[in-house]
């Protein structure tokens, strides 16, 4: 069995449509692109790039946690699972704050080969670990309520838009906004309520990076040209 048939064995109403967990393939590809961007040294060293010392051993930590979650998830320990992926999220997010990411200006290059990686496969986490846990509940027997449900995505919802506020991270809140989405789109037929709050939810992200973007445009090095 796959991902999405593990988590729609272990359905809540906080379960995203089954077309959410593609955004995996994008994530493993930007893992791929941040990987070999930083091996570009191999052949030539260069001091310049200090960015392997900064992340330390959470990069590493992050993928093989990546890889221990699938198969802990895929073979129904729904509980070790969790644990997996928390300190996935976690390592993530050291990441975000040791690089310092999004938080100055920097080169196009620095930004598609640093920033969105990390930032969209953080996203997509931060959503999938609120799903995780709320399948792990459902294993043990623990009904997810649509109040509960509408709750946990209001303060999702929040701490994303302090994230975008202090931190500047709009890939983030966009990948997130997908995941939240979907988790509309699968509570159609199951909670009008879920689903209603889902998508208002998800547009509140979308517009607030949209004019986080637009305030700050002259500083985007694709609109401005200067790197």
């Amino acid at each position: 069995p796959g991902i999405n048939e593990i988590s729609d064995k272990y359905a809540t109403l906080l379960t995203p449509a089954s077309y959410a967990f593609s955004i995996w393939s994008l994530v493993y590809l930007l893992i791929i692109v941040f990987t070999v961007y930083q091996a570009r040294d191999i052949i030539k060293p260069s001091k310049k790039n200090d960015l392997p010392l900064k992340m330390g051993p959470f990069f590493v930590i992050a993928n093989i946690c990546n890889g221990i979650w699938t198969f802990t998830f895929v073979k129904e320990y729904v509980g070790f699972s969790v644990f997996v992926l928390l300190l996935l999220t976690m390592s993530l997010y050291i990441l975000l704050y040791k690089l310092k990411i999004a938080t100055f200006d920097a080169s196009k290059s620095t930004i598609a080969f640093i920033w969105w990686p990390l930032l969209i496969y953080t996203g997509w986490v931060s959503v999938a670990v609120v799903v995780n846990i709320a399948s792990w509940l459902a294993s043990l027997g623990v009904a997810i309520t649509p109040v509960i449900a509408c709750s946990v995505l209001v303060i999702l919802t929040l701490v994303l838009l302090g994230l975008l506020i202090s931190r500047n991270v709009r890939e983030l809140v966009f990948d997130s906004a997908w995941g939240i989405a979907a988790i509309g789109v699968q509570q159609m037929s199951s909670s009008q309520t879920v689903a209603s709050t889902a998508f208002a939810l998800s547009s509140v992200l979308v517009v607030a990076a949209l004019m986080h973007a637009f305030s700050n445009r002259k500083t985007n090095p694709f609109l401005n040209h200067k790197n």
